[in-house]
């Protein structure tokens, strides 16, 4: 009798994998794994035993991959020192920059470190209630049916609080939205930072003055440009490699892209671990042919 049964009981629990999540990662219904555990499945046993061998191992894989954490460069450094004033003064800052220069680690670093931080990360679909139902959901309350009372439960419990409200991607939001966090600036008195791409500074800007209101309270943006100085770099190598042999070559590489960087260190990493050889000159400008070049 096969014992991969086991193998995929004791997958599930290290996990904290429901029937209904562990058939979804074997791409089969809930049902049959009920059965498959239960040693009652009347299919191909023998399938279905291949591919919990399979999901095993690539979880193995992921977890022998490199994780490169947060690193305190300089810039993200700033970052903080930006939210900490927002934070302190009761202000509205921004933080905008290119894709790929850690302002979202940054930002999640510092709401990880500091008492009374909120911070959401803004989706495509976010409307005005989409938007009050995450920030209320964030504080712990129950949203309710309309906007108005979403809005006046949030503000009440913000209200003197002293807290910092950080809204991450926020050149996705439109007016109504944006207008949402204005009013609860001006209610509450708490901090916000709005984090995104450039163009979430042109979009507060507005193209006939819609969003003047919001525009006129900010008290300063962080333009972290399109790409992080080379010593920012080198550290986030560092870290990860434990010598600074390639810092140059990783700079150029990269283009001072943090997240490219951590593509092409994850991916040398692995290949050298599988071989069992260092990462070297050679296997950098390699994995570096294969990057896609989004800059």
């Amino acid at each position: 009798m096969s014992n991969k049964r086991d193998d995929l009981r004791a997958y599930m629990d290290a996990h904290g994998l429901t029937q209904q999540q562990a058939a979804s990662k074997l791409d089969v219904s809930s049902a049959t794994i009920n059965q498959y555990l239960q040693g009652k499945y009347k299919g191909d046993t023998a399938a279905l035993d291949g591919k919990v061998t399979q999901l095993i191992a690539r979880s193995r894989e992921k977890a022998k991959a490199v994780n490169i954490g947060f690193v305190k460069t300089k810039t993200a450094k700033h970052i903080h020192e930006t939210a900490m004033l927002a934070h302190s003064l009761g202000e509205i800052y921004l933080i905008i920059g290119e894709a790929g220069l850690g302002k979202t680690m940054a930002l999640t670093e510092y709401a990880k470190q500091t008492a009374d931080v909120v911070m959401i990360e803004v989706e495509p679909t976010y409307n005005a209630k989409v938007l009050l139902q995450t920030i209320a959901a964030s504080l712990g309350l129950t949203p309710a049916r309309t906007n108005h009372e979403m809005m006046t439960a949030i503000c009440d419990r913000l209200r003197g609080s002293e807290r910092l409200l950080i809204v991450d991607e926020a050149e996705l939001l439109g007016l109504k939205p944006l207008e949402i966090l204005r009013r609860i600036h001006d209610l509450t008195g708490i901090g916000i930072v709005l984090a995104g791409m450039p163009r979430l500074r042109a979009n507060l800007r507005g193209a006939r003055g819609e969003y003047k209101q919001l525009y006129s309270r900010i008290g300063f943006c962080q333009d972290i440009k399109n790409a992080l100085p080379a010593e920012d770099i080198a550290k986030i190598a560092e870290a990860t490699l434990g010598n600074s042999d390639h810092n140059e070559l990783l700079y150029r590489v990269s283009g001072g892209n943090a997240r490219r960087l951590a593509k092409l260190l994850r991916g040398a990493l692995k290949i050298a671990d599988n071989h069992g050889r260092p990462v070297d000159e050679a296997l950098i400008k390699r994995m570096a042919e294969m990057l896609i070049d989004y800059g």
